[in-house]
């Protein structure tokens, strides 16, 4: 009788220790969100901009989810300058890296888009900016440890290219790429000839996508992170989920030490990245 309530008081005490792991367990999941990975991203229904803005005592942080834009009579560009006024900020991040800015409002637009017309507004009004990029070094490395140099390299090539497509005409495009090419060597990309010359990017790309080269008609589905048509989609997928994770703790860390911070990139991101900040601006 003794063994059967000992039998009975150990199961009884292994299903409680079960259920508070259990709660625990779902406290935590609940407590600690994630940033939602792409196939959570196709669920979700949004439009942009797609905007955070969350205030508590002296803290207030405004995330601007925007389309891309290199067009000066672009109402989103008014939107986003009433906001940044509004919001007049101690610091400001932008994304994509220190994109130049110009003597005019258009001229900005036109060669920077809407990122270099943040950093225009802050040049304006005497507001620090900084790029919420990671340092390309420690970007490289991650991504070479999981694919060939040859793909990640034509990734970089033709996510490049689908970004021109959207701006001003290129007058001279190989002269153009040849330039960015040195950019990414410079900036800590592994490049060793022939894989830095230009033509050399051009035969990796005939041989993966079988045609002949021609920039325009390149489609820009083919790289984008939100599908996977390619290996080029996977490796950029893989680039941006890296990008998240840095960008969500950058905006933790730069809150402690300001009060008013306003942020602009592309819309995806932001939805991706929504449940980590408002947890971080929150806790």
């Amino acid at each position: 009788m003794r063994l059967q309530k000992k039998i009975l008081f150990s199961c009884i005490f292994i299903s409680f220790l079960s259920a508070i792991t259990s709660c625990n367990n779902i406290k935590e999941n609940k407590e600690k969100p994630h940033i939602l990975s792409f196939s959570e991203l196709e669920k979700k229904e949004y439009t942009f901009p797609y905007i955070l803005d969350y205030e508590k005592q002296d803290k207030h942080l405004l995330v601007y989810g925007c389309h891309h834009s290199f067009a000066p009579d672009d109402t989103m560009l008014i939107d986003i300058e009433n906001k940044f006024e509004r919001l007049n900020p101690d610091l400001a991040l932008n994304e994509g890296g220190n994109w130049q800015i110009y003597e005019t409002r258009e001229e900005t637009i036109l060669k920077s888009g809407e990122q270099g017309f943040l950093r225009y507004l802050c040049n304006k009004n005497n507001v620090p900016v900084k790029s919420f990029e990671p340092e390309s070094e420690k970007e490289y490395k991650h991504i070479l440890s999981k694919y060939t140099k040859k793909n990640v390299l034509l990734m970089y090539f033709c996510r490049q290219i689908s970004q021109i497509q959207r701006q001003q005409e290129i007058s001279n495009f190989q002269e153009y790429m040849i330039d960015f090419l040195s950019y990414l060597k410079n900036s800590g990309f592994p490049m060793e000839e022939p894989e830095y010359e230009y033509d050399n990017l051009i035969e990796l790309y005939e041989q993966l996508f079988n045609v002949k080269f021609d920039w325009k008609k390149f489609n820009p589905e083919n790289v984008w992170p939100i599908y996977s048509n390619t290996i080029l989609n996977e490796i950029n997928k893989d680039i941006t989920e890296f990008r998240d994770k840095h960008i969500v703790n950058l905006i933790d860390k730069e809150l402690k030490n300001n009060n008013k911070i306003f942020v602009l990139m592309g819309g995806s991101h932001v939805v991706k990245q929504e449940p980590v900040i408002k947890y971080n601006f929150e806790k």
